[in-house]
């Protein structure tokens, strides 16, 4: 197991001026002490190539792998245009992954109202088949996470059904931890591992002794261990409280997991 960063863990600290992504990868570097970061795309200043160079060397520097990129998109629109505009955005995303040396893309299939979602799913399919076939070429594996609120896959069932829709090596999955909402999600973790190019490590409501109080993470780990889970885990801390504080407070909890479940 690789352990690293998502930076929307510091989403609000960007937002209030007091970090960007600069700063960010030598946080990861020198005071972290993580191996990778996932790119929320918001917190990258621009697509041009320019500047992704300059952040691709400087992670290369600190010696950081940019492991995954991760845009914001939303599949099944009614008009063709926007849907063809949602395609073009994945593409270029790629085209960002690939110069920034990303081996993943986190992409979404998107949201829609629920009783909409059976008529609009062939939409779906069929616009990540179009970025699959563009993500082949850049060799970026477009990592689907499946999401809750509204969206097309609140669980395991559609999450593994689309990628049978899908039917392309180069779709899988970004597991995240806290977004299932099957009855057992545990159970679900597991059934999802073997579909999986990369993960992150949901942190909702951390104590301050260190403890994840809505998620197990013994059980996470079991499972990580069974599937000798070897890509990056990546923690993305969403909870309320001050986020330079509880960042390393969750990376030092998930730390005690890797070195209790031998995850090295």
């Amino acid at each position: 197991m690789k352990l690293g960063l998502c930076s929307w863990s510091y989403n609000r600290t960007f937002d209030a001026g007091k970090m960007d992504l600069e700063k960010l990868l030598h946080v990861c570097a020198d005071e972290l002490k993580v191996g990778g970061i996932d790119i929320i795309d918001v917190h990258l200043k621009s697509q041009e190539p320019g500047y992704l160079l300059k952040i691709k060397k400087l992670a290369t520097d600190l010696q950081i792998t940019i492991s995954a990129v991760s845009p914001g998109n939303s599949f099944g629109k009614d008009n063709e245009a926007d849907e063809k505009a949602e395609v073009e955005k994945i593409c270029k995303w790629t085209d960002t992954a690939y110069l920034l040396g990303a081996p993943n893309l986190r992409i979404f299939a998107g949201w829609a109202p629920p009783e909409r979602h059976k008529e609009l799913w062939p939409k779906v399919v069929k616009s990540i088949k179009e970025c699959a076939k563009y993500a082949e070429k850049k060799g970026v594996v477009l990592a689907i996470e499946s999401h809750n609120d509204g969206g097309y896959l609140p669980t395991s069932v559609e999450t593994h059904r689309l990628l049978e829709d899908v039917n392309s090596p180069w779709v899988k999955l970004n597991l995240d931890t806290g977004n299932y909402k099957d009855r057992d999600m545990y159970a679900a973790l597991e059934k999802s591992i073997p579909y999986t190019t990369h993960m992150h490590a949901k942190i909702h409501k951390m104590s301050k002794d260190g403890k994840e109080l809505e998620f197990d993470y013994d059980k996470i780990f079991g499972i990580l261990k069974r599937a000798n889970y070897r890509g990056f885990f990546n923690v993305e801390y969403e909870g309320k409280e001050d986020e330079l504080t509880y960042v390393p407070i969750s990376l030092g909890m998930v730390r005690r997991f890797i070195k209790k479940y031998e995850m090295f």
